[in-house]
């Protein structure tokens, strides 16, 4: 009988199999290793790597103290299946841990786009600070702006355009990924986050080239209403009306029916956006419903400065302006008439022209300060001397405009003064005289009259080709409203 010790060291397991053949030996042999190999497809497919390399490899390395090592030979055979298989079939269920791709990190939702407009009081950095952008960010943008922006130059109605990302987790910030800032048409600057958390500027340059543009209608109201309403840009709007001060008066002359046509000269970014307000290259209005027509052409002649001539070559600037005041009512003529406040008839020694309080008063022609102060039922006065023996006296001044005073030099349409009602007036108006030799003289005759400087020679020459090349070209010329629609 043997000894007791031989069977307790014997494996848990007595393996008793009958004879077989050695066909049907290597028959279950392929049946095993094809019923293994579909095992291993299926619980890959079915559980993340990871998962696998815990749950088999802790129960391979992690046994308790008390158990049966686990080896091979202690894995209960219900097939004949090699040793050497055994093994390789495991291998190749387990993954290798180093090989598998870590998932990629989660940044939160797409980028969103913003356009913001500068507020009054507001700053880049107040703006950042409300979108909930970190300190630290909000100095390093800055900073990087500040070298190429004047950022305390800044309008407001200054547009910004930001991109942000918020991540998914509630403590983290909103982060700044892309701001831009144009702060003249024709460049623009953009500042982007890099890949290490950095901010840069790059600046973007616009291509500018002029166009050509027309605008015309029927006055409708007043002409500035009814130019703006054609699309006229502010300067070349205040342009026309100047230009054709010295023979129209817009209020009084203006009536029903009248047209106004403006050919503009304006830059344009390569993006559609318009680089300044522009010229005018020609202009022409009615007045009198229809009765009387006045065209206008730009020319700069050899030794003069540019600015506006009739189809004759006749410069439209006179001695005298037609008006001091633009967009005013004639309230009262010159000559006789029956004195509001001192009730009795007199010699009315100027012109009146109603308007609001606070209208700029125009200099009528270039000359220098004679009187500027306080003048008896005048109130604020200021009296001008021009060449050829003329002087302008201005009256009933709220204010004089600084800087106008006794023996200073004034241009022709520089502001003297402002409308009021001071001295001995009824309400708000400026009475205009004009005197010629110490007398005074009706200023509406005189500025009828006044002398134009003419071209001449190689000038006039120009000028006549000039005037062809501005007309073909206004025949052609697309319409500003529309153009600026698109």
């Amino acid at each position: 009988m043997p000894h007791p010790q031989a069977f307790m060291a014997r494996p848990p397991f007595e393996r008793i199999r009958p004879a077989a053949s050695s066909g049907r030996h290597w028959k279950n042999v392929g049946m095993c290793f094809g019923s293994l190999v579909v095992l291993a497809m299926v619980s890959l497919m079915a559980l993340p790597a990871k998962r696998e390399t815990r749950s088999v490899a802790g129960e391979l390395d992690h046994q308790p103290e008390s158990a049966t090592p686990v080896s091979l030979t202690a894995i209960p055979e219900t097939s004949e299946m090699p040793r050497e298989l055994a093994m390789t079939d495991i291998a190749t269920v387990l993954p290798d841990p180093e090989l598998a791709d870590p998932a990629p990190p989660d940044f939160g939702p797409p980028h969103v786009e913003a356009a913001i407009e500068l507020q009054k009081g507001d700053t880049v950095a107040r703006v950042l600070d409300r979108l909930g952008i970190e300190a630290a960010d909000i100095a390093e943008i800055v900073e990087a702006l500040a070298g190429r922006v004047r950022l305390d130059r800044l309008p407001i109605g200054q547009a910004l355009i930001v991109k942000l990302q918020r991540l998914h987790e509630e403590e983290k910030p909103t982060v700044l990924v892309g701001l831009s800032i144009r702060p003249e048409p024709q460049r623009a600057f953009n500042v982007e986050r890099d890949d290490d958390g950095g901010y840069s500027v790059e600046e973007e340059v616009f291509e500018v080239v002029p166009k050509v543009m027309r605008a015309s209608g029927e006055v409708d109201g007043s002409v500035i209403a009814s130019a703006e309403a054609a699309g006229v840009p502010h300067g070349p709007l205040a342009e026309m009306l100047r230009a054709f001060s010295w023979d129209v008066n817009f209020q009084h002359d203006i009536k029903p029916g009248d047209r106004f046509d403006v050919l503009v000269e304006r830059s344009w970014t390569s993006d559609g956006r318009p680089a300044d307000d522009g010229r005018v290259l020609w202009a022409e209005i009615t007045t009198g419903g229809g009765s009387e027509t006045y065209s206008i052409y730009r020319f700069k002649p050899r030794d003069g400065e540019e600015f506006f001539y009739s189809p004759e070559g006749e410069s439209v600037v006179k001695a005298l302006l037609r008006t001091p005041l633009n967009m005013s009512r004639i309230s009262s003529r010159f000559g006789l008439r029956h004195h509001p406040v001192l009730k009795f008839t007199r010699l009315h020694s100027g012109v009146d022209f109603a308007a609001p309080p606070g209208t700029p008063i125009l200099a009528a022609g270039a000359g220098h300060v004679i009187e500027a102060g306080r003048f008896g039922g005048y109130g604020n006065w200021v009296k001008i001397a021009h060449d050829g023996s003329l002087a302008t006296g201005y009256a009933h001044l709220s204010r004089i405009a600084p800087g106008v005073k006794r023996s200073a030099r004034v241009r022709q349409g520089q502001v003297i003064g402002y409308v009021g009602s001071t001295g001995l007036s009824t309400g708000p108006h400026l009475h205009f005289e004009l005197h010629r030799g110490g007398r005074p003289i009706d200023p509406l005759t005189m500025a009828r009259t006044a002398q134009r400087t003419r071209l001449a020679g190689k000038d006039l020459e120009r000028f006549k080709a000039q005037v062809a090349e501005t007309d073909r070209v206004r025949e052609t010329a697309a319409t500003l409203r529309g153009e600026e629609s698109n």
